[in-house]
């Protein structure tokens, strides 16, 4: 290895290590914030080290919220609404990517342009139509049932599945099967990364969504973690927020979600590795 080629190295390595202290760097400041007290948080926010830390921060989260009934309706929502993306996506992205019927490229262009529309918009809209349904609002359906429905989750199953080879469909033919059989004993079990993909974006955006139960839920007893970090913790602080509390809470709620991102991760590289199809 010449000189250049060592200086080279040598940038690249400050580089990375620059960009995982700016990745990391807000995530040392929650913990650290998690650690002091409320005063120390609002009059010394830049300190990353607590003049004394207050551990008695993280149980007074559980005890002022409904800590574990809000961490249970949150998984509920993020892991029905994932499986249900999962399943419904991949049906349709089989149907675009392997079904012949008229008009099918100009509806899957429909479906991707939907993506230009945030969700937000819609929250008018669907708050009427589950009020009007009766039962519905204060309910997990209504958490889970509108956002079934994913034109990404779509977008990334017909992708990997046109780079199936199609031969693999005729041999199921040959032997007799369906489209439907087809796709569940020939396609899913090659769908590994597909899935994983879409079942981690899935619940990562699910489990940090707040705007959707705040609408959809007034009954505390179907807060979610994020809604109850906000309405429960903030209640009574608009002249001093907690900041310290709430910083232990955001603390204890990421737990979940980076658990699930390193096992999902490993899932990931597991699968294309498994598949033995490049693409």
């Amino acid at each position: 290895m010449n000189k250049q080629q060592r200086l080279s190295r040598v940038f690249l390595y400050v580089g990375l290590v620059l960009l995982a202290v700016m990745f990391l760097f807000p995530f040392a400041w929650m913990l650290a914030t998690s650690l002091k007290t409320n005063t120390e948080a609002l009059t010394n926010p830049t300190a990353l080290l607590p003049a004394a830390p207050q551990w008695n921060n993280y149980p007074e989260v559980i005890t002022t919220l409904n800590f574990w009934r809000e961490t249970f309706n949150s998984l509920v929502m993020a892991v029905g609404v994932t499986l249900g993306q999962v399943i419904l996506s991949a049906l349709a992205g089989y149907a675009f990517a392997r079904l012949h019927f008229f008009g099918r490229d100009v509806l899957f262009l429909l479906i991707l342009a939907t993506l230009i529309i945030p969700f937000e918009v819609l929250f008018v809209p669907l708050y009427l139509m589950l009020a009007g349904w009766g039962g519905w609002l204060n309910t997990f359906a209504a958490l889970i049932v509108p956002s079934l429905a994913s034109p990404f989750s779509i977008f990334v199953f017909r992708q990997f599945f046109i780079t199936v080879p199609k031969e693999l469909d005729e041999a199921a033919m040959i032997d007799g099967a369906g489209y439907y059989r087809i796709f569940w004993m020939v396609m899913m079990p090659l769908a590994g990364p597909a899935v994983a993909t879409v079942f981690i974006l899935s619940f990562l955006a699910e489990w940090s969504s707040f705007l959707k139960p705040l609408v959809f839920n007034s009954s505390p007893d179907m807060y979610t973690l994020q809604q109850g970090l906000v309405v429960i913790l903030n209640r009574g602080a608009n002249l001093v927020p907690n900041l310290a509390t709430l910083m232990a809470g955001v603390a204890l709620a990421s737990i979940v979600p980076v658990v699930m991102f390193l096992l999902g991760q490993k899932y990931f590289v597991r699968s294309v590795a498994s598949t033995g199809l490049k693409g």
